[in-house]
């Protein structure tokens, strides 16, 4: 760890049922990048700390007896970065595998971009599908002229690049503009949450930024994507298909999305649903699942799925 970066980060791991192993290498690589590792426990993380790597570890280990959302599991786990000092807080999912200099790198875009004069509230890296055999990156996302252009390490000029929009893991928050009252939105409960926190900062004037030079491996998904016309289409359980479905809608309904934004979630959300029913095994609890994820959403009903007294499989 170098002496700027001691004292100033912490990285929050939020674990749900993971694979024990991939998330033990997830907080072994993270140890060395960071002041203060918390790993935050929303269900079946526990059994990571029999492992006498892990408990060599100076981890801060945050059991929160359920699954109370992605969005809560940050917020607390920020909370205790922030009360042992952070003053950045980097991101994950338990099924990232970050390289040694991640943080340290992020880091550095941060202080080069405050250099510049820049308001910056996170930076993060390109991500690809660890699980994939040949890398495929995917883009950041930005609205140019009432367009939604994609960037790509390969097609870039600029290395660091703004973006409207960043992924939870591996996201390197500014601890300050969490303190300012840009917590996560814990109605969410997991989809669009990391997406409606970017919208919110940037809405009120602060920037993020992706560092192309900066990789990390993922599986955003149970397995992975299928790929049809630039749009990856993640498999996911049927519940996982209803807060997708009714966080969609609920952000699509908010004013600080612009119509180009609009339109493409709109027409994305309306491929997918096609495009889910021929991917899912599934199908019929799929169907019902994104149907009621799209009533939900128009309702602006938020929180965890709470399914209808003897009706319905999740």
């Amino acid at each position: 760890m170098t002496q700027q970066q001691s004292k100033k980060t912490a990285a929050v791991v939020v674990g749900y049922h993971p694979d024990k192993a991939v998330l033990s290498r997830l907080l072994l690589a993270l140890a060395g990048q960071v002041d203060t590792l918390i790993l935050v426990d929303n269900g079946g993380s526990g059994e990571v700390n029999e492992s006498e790597e892990i408990r060599n570890l100076d981890l801060i280990y945050i059991d929160l007896k359920e699954n109370k959302g992605l969005g809560a599991a940050l917020n607390i786990g920020f909370k205790a970065a922030v009360e042992r000092g952070a003053e950045y807080v980097a991101l994950f999912d338990q099924d990232s595998a970050p390289p040694p200099s991640l943080v340290p790198d992020l880091l550095a875009s941060h202080h080069r971009l405050a250099d510049l004069g820049i308001d910056c509230a996170a930076v993060g890296p390109v991500f690809y599908d660890r699980r994939e055999e040949v890398k495929t990156y995917f883009p950041f996302y930005r609205e140019v002229d009432g367009e939604i252009t994609s960037l790509y390490p390969a097609t870039a000029t600029d290395r660091l690049v703004p973006t409207d929009v960043l992924i939870t893991s591996g996201m390197l928050v500014r601890a300050q503009v969490w303190q300012e009252g840009y917590a996560f939105d814990e109605g969410l409960f997991v989809d669009y949450t990391d997406t409606e926190w970017c919208f919110r900062v940037r809405h009120q004037g602060r920037a993020l930024f992706g560092n192309l030079d900066v990789e990390m491996g993922h599986a955003p998904s149970d397995a992975p994507p299928a790929r049809l016309a630039g749009l990856s289409f993640f498999r996911y359980s049927p519940l996982r298909r209803y807060y997708y479905f009714r966080n969609t809608v609920f952000f699509l309904l908010s004013n600080m999305v612009s119509g180009a934004w609009k339109r493409r979630i709109g027409l994305g959300l309306c491929l997918r649903f096609f495009v889910n029913i021929l991917i899912d095994d599934n199908k019929w609890s799929a169907i019902k699942m994104m149907v009621k994820g799209i009533q939900d959403g128009f309702r602006r009903k938020g929180g965890p799925w709470k399914p209808v007294s003897g009706g319905g499989q999740a």
